[in-house]
């Protein structure tokens, strides 16, 4: 897998230069990367579009990194410069291409780009190394330990959801509503059941938790699997399923999806 690729890519640099405590500083890793016979550059820039988030160019003799600066939440933009650390790592260094320009367009094809799948997991690597951020949760998939690997790493919640579910390889997946409206979902390889892509009920609405007001919950309700997938697959069906949902400040509701075996029933074909 390439984000696993990266990851370790990441993981390994950040031993052999003794980097081991939380967060990681991309500005402090570039820096202890570069050097006199490959020098590496980063700086951020304002641009006016909001579709370009960050580029890396280089050759043989050494590398610039350039980020959006407008970029509008921190952690985005600390993933971005991280993203581009591993472009500049593992490609360009490597002599596989000499640049490359991350926007919206390039998150279009991102699964049909390994290297845009691997400069990803670079970066979730780099930010959350498995060795340490596997000490900060009990393992378990869920709001209050994501928030708290999300503030210790300097990531997003997104990024912080996919690096833990990866890890715990756990049956997870998040869906992302904004105004109420399905925006999009992230699902595991362990998550076997059809994602419903609608809207958001009024009753679903007001099971969430406003973390503006309450503190990230590390439990999870039991619904009805209807509402949210497709309840059978490969000679399974899903009895319940576990919901977790959080109100952000910004109009947007982030639900985990997760079953364990107690959900599931075996049906015939």
């Amino acid at each position: 897998m390439e984000e696993q690729k990266g990851a370790m890519e990441a993981e390994s640099l950040l031993e052999d230069l003794g980097f081991d405590q939380l967060p990681i500083k991309v500005n402090e890793f570039i820096d202890a990367v570069s050097d006199e016979s490959f020098p590496i550059s980063m700086e951020l820039h304002a641009f006016s579009s909001e579709q370009f988030l960050g580029k890396a160019a280089g050759n043989d003799e050494g590398a610039a990194i350039i980020i959006n600066s407008n970029i509008p939440d921190s952690r985005r933009l600390n993933f971005t410069a991280a993203h581009e650390a591993g472009h500049v790592c593992m490609h360009i260094m490597q002599g596989a291409s000499r640049g490359f320009s991350c926007g919206n367009k390039e998150l279009g094809d991102y699964f049909r780009d390994p290297f845009e799948r691997q400069a990803n997991g670079f970066a979730a690597g780099l930010l959350m190394p498995k060795l340490l951020v596997k000490k900060l949760t009990d393992g378990d998939v869920n709001w209050a330990n994501i928030k708290h690997v999300s503030d210790k790493c300097d990531t997003s919640l997104e990024a912080v959801f996919r690096r833990l579910s990866w890890l715990e390889k756990a049956s997870v997946a998040l869906i992302i509503h904004h105004n109420k409206q399905f925006k999009r979902f992230v699902s595991t390889d362990n998550f076997d059941f059809y994602i419903e892509q609608t809207n958001l009920t009024s009753e679903q609405i007001n099971a969430c938790t406003k973390v503006s007001q309450e503190d990230f919950p590390n439990d999870f309700d039991v619904v009805d699997p209807i509402d949210w997938v497709s309840p059978e697959r490969k000679g399974m069906r899903l009895n319940e399923l576990y919901i977790s949902s959080i109100m952000l400040n910004d109009g947007f509701i982030y639900t985990l999806l997760c079953y364990d075996d107690d959900c599931l029933e075996e049906i015939e074909d």
